[in-house]
C-alpha cells in the first residue's frame, strides 16, 4: 500500500512502508532515504520516492510504494508485415499479439502515427489476453493519436495481449501508407516496431 500523496505522514508511517506492520527495528530517517536499510523501489517514479541525497525529509516519501512492480511491454510485436488485398470497400484482418508485465488493472490505449502515405482507410481492433479475437467480436476503432481509442480496455498482472485488427478499405480511394501501431498503459508505450504497410492498390502487399 503507497504512502498518501498529501498531508501528514510520520517517520512510523515511513518504517512500516519499507518494513512492513511488524516494523520494530529503530532507524534513522537517513538510512530509510538512502537505502541503507532497504534498496529504495526505483519503479516508483522519481517525483514518488527519495533522492537519496542530504539534506533528508519525511515529504520525499509522498506516493512511495515499497511494493511497486515495474510495468512493461514485451520487445516487440509479433509480427510486422500484412497482406491487404486490393478490394475497395472490402475488409481484412491480420493478428498481431505483444507481451505485458507488472500491470495492476491499467487501461490501455492503442494508436498508430503514420510514417508515409495518406490513411484513406478505417483501423479499428478487437481485444483479448486469452486467445485471438474472430472476425464477429467487438471492434473498437485505432485513432492516429494517443487518447483516441473508442473504448476502456485494462491489462493486469502478466501474460500476453492478443490483437485482431481489422482494416477497412475505402469505398473509392486506395490506399499506400505505412502505418506503426503502438499500445499505451501506465505510461509505457509498446516498442514502436510493428511498421504495417496498407497498400490496398494492387493486388496485396507481400
Amino acid at each position: 500500500m503507497a504512502l498518501p500523496a498529501s498531508g501528514q505522514i510520520s517517520f512510523n508511517d515511513i518504517h512500516v512502508e519499507i518494513e512492513g506492520d511488524n516494523a520494530v527495528s529503530p532507524l534513522s530517517l537517513e538510512e530509510l532515504s538512502d537505502g541503507t536499510f532497504a534498496t529504495i523501489n526505483t519503479a516508483n517514479a522519481s517525483a514518488n520516492r527519495p533522492d537519496g541525497s542530504a539534506p533528508h525529509a519525511i515529504s520525499e516519501f509522498y506516493s512511495y510504494d515499497h511494493d511497486l512492480t515495474s510495468s512493461s511491454w514485451g520487445t516487440s510485436w509479433s509480427a510486422n508485415s500484412v497482406s491487404i488485398a486490393s478490394n475497395p470497400g472490402g475488409t481484412n484482418y491480420y493478428n498481431r499479439s505483444i507481451t505485458f508485465s507488472g500491470f495492476t488493472n491499467d487501461v490501455i490505449d492503442i494508436y498508430f502515427t503514420v510514417n508515409s502515405g495518406t490513411v484513406r482507410g478505417n483501423l479499428s481492433v478487437a481485444v483479448s489476453t486469452s486467445a485471438f479475437p474472430n472476425n464477429s467480436a467487438t471492434y473498437h476503432g485505432v485513432g492516429s493519436s494517443t487518447g483516441q481509442f473508442t473504448t476502456s480496455i485494462s491489462v493486469n498482472g502478466s501474460g500476453t495481449l492478443y490483437c485482431r485488427f481489422k482494416y477497412a478499405q475505402h469505398g473509392a480511394l486506395h490506399e499506400t501508407s505505412n502505418r506503426t501501431i503502438k499500445i499505451v498503459a501506465d505510461g509505457e508505450t509498446s516498442p514502436g516496431t510493428n511498421q504495417v504497410n496498407f497498400d490496398d492498390s494492387g493486388g496485396g502487399f507481400p
